[in-house]
C-alpha cells in the first residue's frame, strides 16, 4: 500500500513539473528557453519570435549570417562589412563620354574625355589650364571648374589688377588713424604715429609722457589735454631744454607765464603791449620735520628692545653653563673620595656619575651632593 502512494506522489511531480516548464510552440529547442509556461526566450546572437534568427555581426551592411556574428556578403558586395561594390560602374560615376573601367576590388578608374579631368572627369580644362595659370603674386585661379568663358584671378593683400601684375599702394585707403603719417612698403604700409598713439594703425592711445619728453632730468605729469615738465631749478622751457640764468632759485618749480595786457594810445591808434610775468611755486619738502623726528625715536626704541633681548638671552645661558660647571666639580669631588675610601678598604669598585647635567628649572645654587 505505502509503494502505491510513493508512485503515485512521484508521477504527480512528473506531471505537473512538465505542465510549468513546457514553451511557447514552434520555441526553437537549442537557441531559446523560457522560465514561464508560454515563454520563448532568446539565447545570445539570436532573435525573432520562436529564436530561429542569427544576429550579424555589428556594421554589414549587405549580409547575413547562419551563426550569429556572421557577416556573409551579398551578391556583388565584397569587404568585411559587405559595403563594397564590385560592380561600381554599374553607378555610373564618371562624367558623360568618359569610360569606367572596374578593378576587381570594388573600385574603378575613369578614362575622360578630351577636355576633362578629375577622379570623375568632372573637370573640365578652362581656362586655367589652358593659359598656364595666368594669375602672379600668389593669385588663384578661377574658371567655375572650367566651365567659365574666361579666368578670373582672387588676388592676395596688396596686389591688384586683372591677373594680380600690380602692387597697391598701401597708403590708398588712409590706415593710419588719428593724425599718423603713412608710408608705402612692400609689405604694404608703416604708420608713423603721433605723440599719445602707437600700433600698427596708431588706434592704440598711450601716455604722453611714455616718450619722456621732458629733458635734462624734468619729470613728466600727465594733464586732461597734454602734459607739464616738472624742471629742475637749472633748467626751463616747456620740454625743460632752455638753461636757466637766474641763479636765485634754489629749488624745483614749476613755470606758468601769465600774460599781462595793457592798451596804450599811440598817434592815433591804438598800441597793443603784453608782459609776460613768470610765477614761481615751491615744491614741499618730501618729509615733514615732525615725520623725521618720529621716525628717530621709532628707531632708537627698536634697537634698544634689540639690546635688551640680547642680554636676557646671554644671561640665561651663562647661568646654566656656571651651574653645570659647579655640579661638575662636586661630582668629580665625591667621586675621588669614594675611590679612595675603596682602595683603603680593598675594595675593587667602579663608581660612574654623570659628568653634566641640563639645568633648566631647577635650583641652580650647587653646595653638596
Amino acid at each position: 500500500m505505502e509503494l502505491r502512494v510513493l508512485l503515485c506522489f512521484i508521477l504527480s511531480q512528473s506531471i505537473v513539473s512538465a505542465t510549468q516548464g513546457a514553451c511557447r510552440p514552434g520555441c526553437h529547442p537549442t537557441n531559446g528557453y523560457c522560465e514561464d509556461p508560454g515563454e520563448c526566450r532568446c539565447h545570445t546572437g539570436w532573435k525573432g519570435q520562436f529564436c530561429d534568427q542569427c544576429i550579424p555581426f555589428p556594421g554589414c551592411v549587405h549580409g547575413s549570417c547562419n551563426k550569429p556574428w556572421q557577416c556573409i556578403c551579398d551578391e556583388g558586395w565584397i569587404g568585411s562589412h559587405c559595403n563594397i561594390d564590385i560592380h561600381p560602374c554599374a553607378a555610373v560615376p564618371c562624367s558623360s563620354n568618359s569610360t569606367c573601367i572596374e578593378t576587381g576590388d570594388g573600385g574603378y578608374i575613369c578614362l575622360c574625355a578630351p577636355g576633362f579631368t578629375g577622379k570623375n572627369c568632372m573637370v573640365k580644362r578652362g581656362p586655367c589650364n589652358t593659359n598656364g595659370f595666368p594669375c602672379k603674386n600668389g593669385g588663384t585661379c578661377q574658371d567655375n571648374n572650367g566651365f567659365a568663358a574666361r579666368a578670373s584671378c582672387q588676388c592676395p593683400l596688396g596686389f591688384e589688377g586683372d591677373n594680380c601684375e600690380v602692387k597697391e599702394d598701401g597708403c590708398n585707403t588712409n590706415p593710419c588713424a588719428n593724425g599718423g603719417n603713412c608710408t608705402d612698403t612692400d609689405a604694404g604700409f608703416k604708420c608713423k604715429c603721433r605723440i599719445g598713439f602707437s600700433g600698427q594703425s596708431c588706434k592704440e592711445v598711450t601716455s604722453l609722457c611714455s616718450s619722456n619728453p621732458c629733458t635734462h632730468g624734468g619729470t613728466c605729469q600727465e594733464k586732461i589735454r597734454g602734459y607739464r615738465c616738472m624742471c629742475l631749478p637749472a633748467y626751463t622751457g616747456a620740454t625743460c631744454n632752455v638753461l636757466n640764468t637766474n641763479k636765485k632759485v634754489h629749488s624745483m618749480v614749476s613755470h606758468h607765464f601769465q600774460p599781462h595786457h595793457k592798451i596804450f594810445p599811440h598817434q592815433g591808434h591804438e598800441v597793443l603791449k603784453i608782459t609776460m610775468k613768470e610765477t614761481v611755486h615751491n615744491m614741499d619738502p618730501f618729509l615733514s620735520r615732525s615725520q623725521i623726528i618720529c621716525f628717530i625715536v621709532l628707531g632708537l626704541l627698536t634697537c634698544l628692545i634689540v639690546l635688551i633681548t640680547t642680554g636676557i638671552v646671554f644671561f640665561s645661558k651663562c647661568e646654566t653653563w656656571l651651574a653645570n660647571a659647579k655640579y661638575s666639580h662636586l661630582i668629580r669631588k665625591k667621586k675621588d673620595f669614594y675611590m679612595k675610601a675603596d682602595r683603603e678598604a680593598g675594595n675593587d669598585v667602579k663608581i660612574i656619575f654623570p659628568e653634566k647635567v641640563k639645568i633648566a628649572n631647577y635650583n641652580r645654587n650647587y653646595t653638596t651632593i
